[in-house]
């Protein structure tokens, strides 16, 4: 059954058990700098939190690509009823590049593919760790990226070496990193990175 979610006192989402309210993504979409002009693209959009989450807190022109295409229709009908012209389309990560345009972006939001088992169902066609399916995500960024573009993700805070390496392969460089922690554990890591970013990292937690 789907559902209603106000995110906040303007817009909201449709959400069912199979599509949830991803809180990650909220924290994603505030850890976020986007600014009024810029072109952002959601990789692996789902139902459309990110973009549509994002665009009511900071403005921007998005776009979202995903192959799930029922995950797609949820999206499409929350924004049509926020208002929102947001275009969200039948795409795979590794064919934008090709379909978008090279350096089309300013910024790329993403929540990539980390389960390294238990991933079942169509979910796991975007969300499945799957030998390079990482580097092929952040290859395919680096190309629709324009110079000095941001990639903005999130990422298992226990998992930042291979994180870490796999931004480095395809010429990113982490510059913002905030920690949020369960306990006295650090679970999830925001990351900001430029494309061909030089050096210098900013750590920050809650």
């Amino acid at each position: 059954m789907k559902t209603w979610e106000p995110l906040t006192d303007a817009i909201g989402l449709y959400r069912t058990e199979t599509y949830p309210l991803q809180e990650d993504a909220l924290r994603l979409a505030e850890f976020a700098r986007i600014r009024k002009t810029d072109r952002v693209l959601d990789c692996g959009t789902g139902n459309g939190v990110l973009s549509i989450y994002a665009e009511a807190l900071h403005g921007g022109k998005y776009a979202g690509i995903d192959v799930d295409e029922a995950a797609l229709a949820l999206a499409k009908e929350s924004a049509a009823r926020n208002g929102q012209s947001i275009p969200f389309l039948p795409l795979d990560v590794s064919d934008a590049p090709r379909a978008l345009g090279h350096g089309s972006f300013d910024v790329i939001l993403m929540n990539p593919p980390y389960f390294t088992a238990g991933a079942l169902g169509v979910r796991a066609l975007s969300r499945h760790a799957d030998g390079d399916l990482l580097d092929r995500w952040f290859h395919a960024a680096f190309l629709l990226l324009n110079n000095g573009g941001t990639l903005t993700l999130c990422y298992p805070a226990g998992q930042l070496a291979a994180l870490f390496g796999s931004l480095e392969r395809n010429r990113f460089a982490p510059k913002r990193v905030h920690l949020l922690f369960s306990g006295d554990v650090a679970r999830l890591a925001l990351t900001e990175a430029k494309k061909d970013g030089g050096t210098g990292l900013i750590l920050t937690k809650s």
